[in-house]
């Protein structure tokens, strides 16, 4: 007998949960704040540089990553794939792709139009342009690498892996995939005004809770990172060319 993630029944249960998912974040937060530090005083630059924003992501992502392999290898069975679903197969492009730009396309601008009438319509590419305005030759290269590649891999590890499976051990799917989607919304901080903000919360919370129900449906995290990476690259090539 195997339970639904193929594991055989009588193995003990993981023993990894919330606990190390706070434990992801505090470790996360305290890395980027450490080597963001570092890279300012390297710089010695006032006004945030591609290399302190790269530093501080670095360390934000070795906390979350160091963190999931920790408890994996503690208090599961010893492999991302076993434990979180980190599997990325072929027949997830389709579904992946499909979902990433359906978002961009229908689902993000439908929602802002829904709160408009709440919010208006609040500018929210700027820290984006900034971002990519920092960035050029190879070091626009590696911001692609970083946004298209390096973030949807670590975090659909953390926040659909980690954190929505500690979820379901407690909860019902529906409300693991909310809880799951709004920390992932809230988590994303934005030097943008209030009505900006909220509108990036609510619409990066919708985001997740489609990249949740991907993971939820598979079981596995590749249609996920496929369709965060699609919707990342959509943002860069947006930006580029508005």
């Amino acid at each position: 007998m195997t339970d639904p993630e193929g594991a055989p029944a009588d193995e003990p249960a993981p023993r990894w949960g919330l606990g190390d998912v706070a434990l992801g974040v505090l470790a996360g937060f305290v890395l980027s704040g450490m080597l963001g530090t570092i890279g300012v005083l390297v710089t010695g630059e006032a006004e945030p540089s591609l290399l302190v924003l790269a530093l501080s992501n670095v360390g934000l992502w070795a906390g979350l990553v160091g963190v999931a392999l920790l408890a994996s290898r503690r208090k599961g069975r010893g492999t991302l794939a076993a434990d979180f679903g980190l599997q990325l197969r072929p027949r997830d492009l389709g579904p992946g792709v499909a979902a990433g730009v359906a978002t961009q396309v229908v689902l993000l601008p439908l929602l802002a139009l829904v709160l408009r009438p709440l919010l208006g319509r609040p500018e929210v590419s700027a820290p984006a342009r900034e971002l990519i305005e920092l960035a050029d030759g190879p070091a626009f290269l590696l911001l692609v690498l970083l946004v298209v590649a390096g973030a949807p891999l670590v975090e659909e590890l953390f926040y659909r892996g980690l954190l929505l499976r500690s979820l379901q051990r407690r909860v019902a799917a529906v409300p693991a995939v909310t809880g799951s989607a709004l920390v992932f919304g809230l988590s994303h901080q934005s030097d943008l005004p209030v009505r900006g903000l909220l509108l990036v919360w609510i619409s990066l919370a919708a985001f997740g809770a489609v990249l949740a129900a991907l993971a939820v449906r598979s079981g596995r995290l590749g249609p996920s990172i496929v369709a965060h990476a699609t919707f990342n690259a959509f943002t860069v090539v947006y930006v580029l060319v508005s």
